[in-house]
């Protein structure tokens, strides 16, 4: 039986290029894939960068019932899509995908919350104005370098040049704005019982996401939680074998549950 389509949605600053070098592990076993480029970012550049709007995004990649095939994950091929889909979101697309799963269960078989929950505090409080002052300072591309390299820890160039290439074409406004929104994630989701498998992934090495956050949020969630090895904040970026080994066991651990 072939697996689930799969729904990807990326980190901040990110875009659905980024999800490039997981593709090809995600795919392995033949299931259909879909990254989207949520509003503001990617071929949506333009746009403005709302949570309302990314979940309404997220909603139309599959209302069609259609998703799109591994060979090319925003391109031609489209498949038949029945039934919900299993959901990943990674920092930003986390906080879209828990919003997600809560405003229309129906369309979520599963959830995977990925380098989420956002650090609180008196750090995270003051990130927007620093956030800001750095853009204006540095200006697009150094600000996208200088936070890659302080984030990414996969030494492969091309995955770094993916992150600072989507990073520096988001327009400043954007990178605020669902800044802004991720770090008050509880405005837009609740940390309560999904009623749906979820599962809260964080790289082993993730300085911005405690792990007893990470555990926090699964219980709340009513979830699990579980460790990308050798990854940081950006799992999939980082480690992307790892990464797609662990989504798979979360997922194979669905498939082959007793039914209820």
């Amino acid at each position: 039986m072939r697996a689930n389509p799969l729904l990807l949605l990326h980190t901040w600053g990110g875009d659905a290029a980024t999800w490039g070098p997981a593709l090809r592990h995600l795919g392995a076993d033949g299931r259909h894939l879909k990254a989207l480029d949520l509003p503001g970012h990617g071929a949506r550049a333009t746009e403005p960068f709302t949570v309302d709007g990314a979940v309404g995004t997220a909603v139309s990649a599959y209302a069609s019932g259609t998703a799109r095939g591994p060979e090319d994950a925003s391109g031609s091929e489209e498949v038949d899509v029945a039934g919900p889909v299993d959901v990943v979101g990674s920092g930003l697309g986390a906080l879209v995908a828990l919003a997600l799963a809560q405003r229309h269960p129906d369309r979520v078989r599963s959830l995977t919350l990925v380098g989420f929950p956002p650090a609180g505090g008196a750090e995270a409080a003051r990130r927007p104005a620093d956030t800001r002052a750095a853009l204006k300072r540095d200006g697009a591309v150094l600000f996208a370098r200088n936070y890659v390299d302080s984030t990414l820890l996969s030494a492969d160039p091309g995955h770094r040049d993916l992150l600072r290439r989507a990073m520096a074409g988001t327009r400043p406004e954007v990178l605020l704005d669902s800044l802004r929104a991720t770090l008050g994630w509880t405005a837009h989701a609740r940390p309560g019982p999904l009623g749906l498998p979820c599962q809260v992934l964080r790289g082993a090495r993730d300085h911005r996401v405690p792990a007893a956050a990470a555990d926090a949020l699964a219980e709340q969630l009513g979830g699990s939680s579980a460790v990308v090895p050798g990854a940081g904040h950006v799992a999939y970026l980082d480690e992307p074998e790892a990464f797609a080994t662990a989504l798979a066991a979360f997922h194979d651990g669905l498939r082959t549950a007793p039914a209820d």
